[in-house]
C-alpha cells in the first residue's frame, strides 16, 4: 500500500495504490490505483476501503469466501443426497435448523473467518438460555459436522479446525426430572377419569405402554395383537415433516399387554371404526401435549410434567417393582445404556436396601435400662 503526493494544474493531489498478494496461492494477486484525491485524510479512508474491497476479492479467487449460511445449504443438500450417510429427512431438517437458529449471526460471514471467539459466544448464549448441556452438546457436534464438511469439500480454506473445536462445556448440576410418584398417577388418572376428561385414554396408554408421543400417535389396530398379548411398536409420527415414519430407535419393538391395557384397548376398540387406536385431537397434531396435560395436572393440584415424562414414569414404576433394567431397556426401546441408568437411578433400585445392614441407634428399651440404672445409683 502507498500514498504518494503530486502536483496537477496547481493543485496538491494524492494517489493511492494498494497490492495484496494471496499467502495461500503466492500466484493470485489483486491491486488497484485511485488518483486526484483532494486531501490525505481522505487518501487515507480512500485506502482503507480498497484494503477491504481487495482483501473480500483476494479471498473470493482462493475460494475463502463461502459464507457460512453457504455451507450449511451444500451440507444439507448433500445430506439429503445420501452422500453422507444414512441421515433421514427428520434429522437433516433438525440438523440444518438448529444452525439457522443459534449461528444466525455467522451466517453472512465468510466461513473462513469464524474463529474460537464466535464459537465462545455461540456457547455463553445458549448456557444464557438455559439450554442443557445435552442440547448444547448437540449444537456444537453440529456446527462441527457442518464445518468439517466445508473444509474436506474445499468450501473453506485457509483453516482446518471449526470454531468450537476444543471448547469445554462446563456441566450444570443434574436436575432430578419432573415425574409423578405411584400415588401421584392414580390420582392423576382417576381425576381424569372421573371428568371424563377426552385425553384419558392418551395419558392412559402412555402410562401402560411408556410409547413416545409419536408413536402413540401413529398407533394403527394393525398393532394391536389380542390373541398374543402385544402391542408392536414400528412407526412413529413426525410433526415437523407431517408423516409417518420408523421409531426413534429405527426398529420395531413389543410392548407387553398388561390387563388393564388389554381392558383399555377393548374399551377402545368398541367405541371407534377408526384405523388408529386413540383420538386424534387438534391439540395433539399441533404438538400441544404438553400444554394439555399441564394444565389438567395443575387443575388438580399435582406437579406439572411434560407429555414425555408419562414415559419415564411407566419406566421408573416398572423397574421400582423389580422388573429388570434389561427387560424395561427392551420395552420401551433405548439403545443407549446411560439412558437406562440414568431411570435406574431415579427409580432407586440399585440403592434399595442398601442401608437395611446399619443398626447404629439405641432402642427405646437400651435408653429406659439406662435411666433406671441412674436412678438406682
Amino acid at each position: 500500500m502507498a500514498i504518494r503526493c503530486y502536483e496537477k494544474n496547481g493543485n496538491k493531489l494524492y494517489q493511492v495504490y494498494v497490492n495484496l498478494r494471496s499467502k495461500i496461492d503466492l500466484k493470485l494477486r489483486v491491486q488497484k490505483t485511485v488518483s486526484d484525491l483532494k486531501s490525505l485524510s481522505l487518501a487515507r479512508r480512500e485506502e482503507n476501503r480498497i484494503h477491504q474491497e481487495l482483501g473480500k476479492k483476494l479471498m473470493e479467487l482462493e475460494g475463502l469466501c463461502e459464507t457460512w449460511e453457504s455451507v450449511i445449504d451444500k451440507w444439507e443438500e448433500e445430506a439429503k443426497s445420501g452422500i453422507l450417510g444414512t441421515y433421514n429427512s427428520a434429522t437433516i431438517m433438525d440438523h440444518t435448523a438448529s444452525l439457522r437458529n443459534w449461528t444466525k449471526s455467522w451466517l453472512k460471514i465468510p466461513a473462513s473467518e469464524l474463529g474460537k471467539a464466535n464459537g465462545r459466544d455461540l456457547i455463553k448464549r445458549m448456557t444464557n438460555a438455559e439450554k442443557s448441556i445435552s442440547f448444547i452438546k448437540k449444537v456444537k457436534n453440529n456446527v462441527n459436522v457442518v464445518y468439517n464438511f466445508g473444509i474436506e469439500e474445499g468450501f473453506i480454506k485457509g483453516v482446518n479446525q471449526s470454531p468450537v473445536y476444543g471448547i469445554k462445556i462446563h456441566h450444570k448440576q443434574e436436575k432430578v426430572p419432573d415425574i409423578l410418584s405411584l400415588e401421584e398417577i392414580k390420582k392423576f388418572l382417576f381425576e381424569a377419569r372421573r371428568q371424563q376428561h377426552p385425553w384419558y385414554p392418551i395419558w392412559s396408554a402412555a402410562l401402560l405402554t411408556g410409547m413416545r408421543n409419536g408413536e402413540l400417535y401413529a398407533l394403527e389396530w394393525g398393532d394391536v395383537d389380542f390373541e398374543n398379548e402385544i402391542v408392536r411398536v414400528s412407526k412413529s409420527f413426525n410433526k415437523r415433516i407431517n408423516e409417518i415414519k420408523s421409531t426413534k430407535a429405527g426398529y420395531w419393538r413389543n410392548v407387553p399387554m398388561s390387563p388393564e391395557l388389554k381392558n383399555l384397548l377393548i374399551s377402545l376398540k368398541s367405541s371407534t371404526e377408526d384405523k388408529f387406536v386413540l383420538p386424534r385431537f387438534n391439540d395433539w397434531r399441533r404438538g400441544d401435549q404438553s400444554k394439555v396435560l399441564k394444565m389438567f395436572l395443575v387443575g388438580i393440584g399435582l406437579p406439572k410434567i411434560k407429555f414425555h415424562a408419562l414415559r419415564a414414569c411407566f419406566a421408573t414404576q416398572l423397574l421400582a417393582k423389580g422388573t429388570p433394567p434389561a427387560i424395561v431397556m427392551k420395552i420401551c426401546g433405548w439403545r443407549d445404556l446411560k439412558t437406562m441408568e440414568f431411570y435406574i437411578r431415579v427409580a432407586g433400585v440399585d440403592e434399595k436396601g442398601a442401608t437395611d445392614c446399619l443398626n447404629i441407634l439405641p432402642s427405646d428399651a437400651e435408653v429406659m435400662e439406662n435411666v433406671v440404672n441412674l436412678f438406682k445409683h
